[in-house]
């Protein structure tokens, strides 16, 4: 699923590299907090979900060319993160719902995604 549908599915705003979220796709959810399991878990199809709103997030995200972030619970992010982000060529999102209910849209959204292939 392309990040511009994840992020119409989820209500989310894109505030960084719009036109990419409609080229990038997504196939796996790094749900979490931890910088260090995001290095060894990241993947080019890999969004990361989380809380942690820091300008080294993105830094990371390009690092393991994570397909994008997305923060949770509706908050306004630092801006330097949002530069931080868009300095990096990393699709920026923010999600209305907390961690809990939007990693289960993306599952319910992404495990449709792969049986509708299949």
């Amino acid at each position: 699923m392309r990040l511009n549908e994840v992020a119409e599915k989820l209500g989310a705003t894109v505030l960084t590299h719009q036109d990419k979220a409609f080229r990038v796709d997504v196939q796996h959810i790094y749900a979490g907090d931890r910088m260090s399991n995001l290095l060894s878990e990241g993947t080019e199809t890999t969004l990361l979900v989380t809380n942690l709103s820091n300008a080294l997030l993105p830094r990371v995200a390009e690092l393991v060319d994570a397909a994008g972030i997305c923060l949770v619970n509706g908050g306004s992010p630092d801006p330097g993160v949002i530069r931080a982000a868009d300095e990096h060529g990393i699709v920026l999102m923010v999600s209305p719902e907390g961690m809990f209910e939007t990693c289960g849209l993306l599952y319910q959204y992404l495990g449709t995604t792969r049986s509708a292939g299949q």
